[in-house]
């Protein structure tokens, strides 16, 4: 039987509360809570054994940071400005679109 133990947060000051609900990994349509459910039950520690596990991270390799995030305690967006503009997908920080 596998005991979950409390675990430390990391904070994030940019984290929404809750996940976006959507694709993690897109190229293997893989959603945040299959990596987060996997690294809760202690099957992954690390961005490879999430390759192998769930397939997310194996194709264009975007997805990378926001798996190390959720293997980090955190939620796979950062939802703050240097998320990319759902807009012109320019990083927020620097995007001088009408959305950002």
């Amino acid at each position: 039987m596998l005991t979950k133990l409390p675990a430390t947060v990391p904070a994030c000051r940019f984290a929404a509360a809750e996940s976006s609900g959507g694709f993690l990994c897109h190229c293997a349509k893989v959603v945040e809570s299959e990596v987060s459910s996997a690294v809760a039950f202690g099957q992954v520690s690390t961005v490879a054994e999430v390759m192998e596990v769930t397939g997310a991270g194996t194709g264009c390799r975007a997805c990378h940071c926001r798996i190390q995030r959720v293997l980090s305690g955190l939620p796979a967006k950062c939802g703050g400005r240097f998320d990319l503009c759902s807009q012109c997908g320019c990083i927020g920080a620097i995007c001088r679109c009408e959305a950002a």
